[in-house]
């Protein structure tokens, strides 16, 4: 079957309990409608919300080689700016926090999920892209245990998923970390996969997804800081540069981010950093090392050297960069 993927810090130390109750409210005030700028373009997918400080469950695949995320509860109202916690690219799993966010509504996850073929479910996301209200495509159940070739768009690499739920409702771009839904509207998966809207030949209804109890699990982990060979941390801090490889005489800039933190600082291309903190920058190499282990928010004293050859300095806040 032709499939898609939809690409268009603070820890916490919560642990998600599938179970929770809703609090009576409607399953699609705790969805999330995602969407991000990566160096290709942007993105658009979906998330579910995991606690009420903002915590949202999505697919790897939706904020892979993200610089900036923003997410919106329900399609409506506050429109907030989105962390990744931490990732794992190899189940297609990550955690974003809405920040600032608080008194959201968490979805009712079932505990112990038992899906057979032929029940009845229903998919909710952003389909397309178009954000709004979650739109709703119902299907029935048709495998299960199934194992899929997810074939993504940079950076976001193709990848194999196994035990994924595969039922006949139309999946689109941007429905990816959305709810499955059983009948009594509880959640039983995260939406992964769909058809190949490329492929003329692809099934028109087909759908694919993580079961919740392999998602939260997995949730749970990163949220915890767990160490693991598959979880990767969340958004790196960033500069917003591009450096030369070569030199001897400091880090060549060749390219400079808008709004990044080296733009707000005054740094343009040409110019050549030569120290960050009491760290002396002698090469490209030298910067990426002491790069390493950044995070949004970090201040950093940056010092560097004009085309006119006049030295500045300025304490700079780094962005948000692609997760690592």
């Amino acid at each position: 079957a032709g499939i898609f993927v939809t690409r268009h810090h603070t820890t916490p130390t919560s642990t998600i309990v599938p179970g929770t109750s809703n609090g009576g409210h409607s399953p699609q005030e705790s969805i999330v409608n995602i969407n991000g700028d990566v160096p290709e373009g942007s993105i658009a997918g979906t998330g579910m919300v995991l606690t009420a400080d903002g915590l949202v469950l999505t697919n790897n695949h939706v904020v892979a080689g993200t610089t900036t995320l923003t997410g919106q509860v329900n399609g409506a109202g506050t429109t907030y700016d989105a962390t990744v916690i931490g990732v794992d690219p190899t189940h297609d799993v990550a955690v974003i926090r809405l920040e600032g966010a608080s008194g959201l509504p968490p979805i009712e996850i079932e505990s112990s999920p038992v899906v057979s073929i032929g029940d009845r479910v229903t998919a909710m996301g952003n389909a397309l892209g178009r954000n709004g209200p979650p739109v709703a495509v119902t299907g029935v159940v048709t495998s299960l245990d199934e194992t899929v070739l997810v074939g993504g768009e940079a950076p976001a690499p193709s990848e194999i998923l196994s035990g994924l739920i595969e039922f006949d409702a139309p999946l689109e771009p941007g429905d990816s970390g959305g709810p499955l839904f059983n009948e009594a509207q509880h959640v039983i998966g995260m939406d992964t996969v769909g058809r190949n809207p490329h492929d003329p030949n692809a099934p028109k209804n087909f759908g694919g997804a993580i079961p919740i109890t392999s998602a939260i699990n997995i949730a749970n982990q990163i949220i915890r800081g767990a160490t693991s060979p598959y979880i990767q941390s969340g958004h790196s801090g960033s500069l917003g540069v591009t450096i030369a490889p070569s030199g001897g005489d400091g880090a060549t800039v060749t390219q400079v981010e808008p709004q990044g933190a080296a733009a707000n600082a005054g740094i343009v291309s040409g110019d050549v950093i030569t120290a960050i903190g009491t760290n002396v920058i002698r090469s490209g190499s030298d910067f990426n090392v002491i790069m390493v282990g950044r995070r949004p928010g970090d201040h950093l004293n940056v010092t560097w050297r004009d085309g006119a050859g006049q030295i500045h300095q300025a304490t700079v806040s780094l962005t948000p960069g692609p997760p690592a």
